[in-house]
C-alpha cells in the first residue's frame, strides 16, 4: 500500500480512538502501540500524527511525544465561524448548480433525518447531515473551498451533542433539521442570497458552539 494511504489509515484509525473515548483530552499517544496494532512501520504513523497535531487535534510535547489536546469552547466557536462562512458561501455558489436529482436527495437525506431522530439514533443523524451538507459543497464548482471545509470539518472528530443526554440531544437536533428544510427550501426557490445567509448566521450559530466541546 502506498505511504500516503498507510498515512491516511493510521490517520483515521487515531481519530477513531478519540471518537470513541479511548483517548481523551490529555492522554498520550503511543507511536509503538499504534505501529504493533496495525503492522505498520513509525513513518505512516508519525506522519499521521504530525498531520493531526499540525490541525490542532493533539498537542506535540518535546522529548514526551504526543497528547490529546480536546477542544474547547473557544476553539468550538471559532470554527463555527470559518464553518459559517465557508458552507454558506458553498451553499451560495451551489444554489444555480442544484438539478432536481440533487434537490430529491436532500429531501431524502432530511427525511432520513427525522426517522434516525424518531429512532433516537443520534450517532446515524450525525452521519445523515454531513451527507446533507456535502451533497451541495461537492456542487459548488470551487475545488479550494471544497478542500477547505474538508479541512475544517475534521475539527469535529468526537460526534456533536454527545456532551448532553439522548433525550436532550434529540430535542437539539430535531431543530437542526427543521434548519435543514429550511436550507432545503431555500435553494428549491433559487435564493442564492438567503440560504447564504441562513446557513452563516443561523445554521452555524456560535451559540450551539458548545455542544461540539470535548
Amino acid at each position: 500500500m502506498p505511504r500516503s494511504s498507510l498515512k491516511d489509515n493510521v490517520y483515521a484509525y487515531i481519530s477513531s480512538l478519540i471518537d470513541r473515548n479511548e483517548l481523551s483530552a490529555g492522554d498520550r499517544v503511543s507511536e509503538q502501540a499504534i505501529c504493533s496494532e496495525m503492522d505498520v512501520s513509525r513513518t505512516p504513523v508519525r506522519e499521521a500524527l504530525i498531520q493531526l497535531a499540525a490541525e490542532g487535534y493533539l498537542d506535540n510535547e518535546p522529548n514526551k511525544g504526543f497528547r490529546v489536546r480536546g477542544f474547547d469552547r473557544q476553539n468550538a466557536e471559532e470554527v463555527f465561524e470559518i464553518m459559517g462562512a465557508l458552507d454558506g458561501q458553498a451553499a451560495f455558489l451551489a444554489c444555480p448548480r442544484l438539478d432536481d436529482d440533487t434537490l430529491n436527495q436532500m429531501r431524502f437525506l432530511v427525511g432520513s433525518m427525522d426517522l434516525a431522530l424518531e429512532n433516537g439514533l443520534v450517532r446515524r443523524y450525525d452521519d445523515i447531515q454531513r451527507d446533507f451538507h456535502n451533497t451541495y459543497v461537492e456542487s459548488c464548482g470551487n475545488e479550494r473551498l471544497k478542500s477547505l471545509i474538508a479541512q475544517s470539518s475534521r475539527c469535529f472528530i468526537k460526534k456533536e451533542y454527545e456532551t448532553v443526554d439522548r433525550a436532550a440531544a434529540c430535542e437539539l437536533l430535531r431543530k437542526a433539521n427543521d434548519e435543514h428544510r429550511e436550507i432545503l427550501r431555500l435553494f428549491e426557490h433559487g435564493d442564492a442570497t438567503g440560504v447564504r445567509r441562513y446557513i452563516r448566521d443561523v445554521h452555524w450559530n456560535i451559540e450551539n458552539a458548545q455542544f461540539t466541546v470535548w
